[in-house]
């Protein structure tokens, strides 16, 4: 039960953000929906919204990456494979090692081995993101493909039903 009074309750202060951020379309929905929660947060500090890790994946980051991966246009997508895959590799690998670095810099009770997975959590740019950005600033189709394709490569595994209908068409 409380783990349905939690989706709920997420549900309903993701509407509330989206209609805020419909009468305010100069700021990114993004930021919306990210002060909206932190107002929330402020107002309403001994409400604890408690989620397992796999049901947040299961509800929330797979309908994302799923839906982001079936609006991509796939034959641009496997035309610009190598530029994807060579900005994936390469960005998360840069910003994995200088961000464990700088983690443990920053904070040296932290393991470096542990600081290399936070940055690695960190790394991949989110897709909503590039979205939010594109839709402001007018991007070639190219570039922005490019960029959109990139988070796919590094967060979808390589199993989801937008992939293996790709590989089927």
């Amino acid at each position: 039960m409380g783990l349905l009074m939690s989706v709920i309750l997420l549900l309903v202060c993701l509407v509330i953000s989206n209609i805020i951020s419909h009468y305010i379309p100069f700021i990114p929905t993004a930021l919306t929906q990210i002060a909206f929660g932190f107002a929330l947060a402020l107002a309403f500090p001994n409400i604890r919204l408690e989620i397992e890790t796999e049901w947040f994946l299961l509800l929330f980051v797979a309908p994302l990456l799923y839906n982001d991966g079936r609006h991509f246009p796939r034959e641009q997508l496997w035309q610009m494979k190598a530029p994807i895959f060579g900005n994936a590799i390469i960005l998360v690998l840069l910003t994995t090692i200088g961000g464990g670095y700088f983690i443990h810099w920053l904070i040296p009770e932290i393991p470096l081995a542990a600081a290399f997975a936070l940055a690695a959590i960190l790394s991949p740019t989110d897709p909503v993101a590039v979205n939010g950005i594109a839709k402001r600033i007018h991007l070639p189709e190219k570039v922005l493909n490019l960029v959109r394709g990139n988070p796919s490569s590094t967060t979808r595994p390589a199993w989801s039903p937008s992939t293996m209908r790709s590989r089927r068409s």
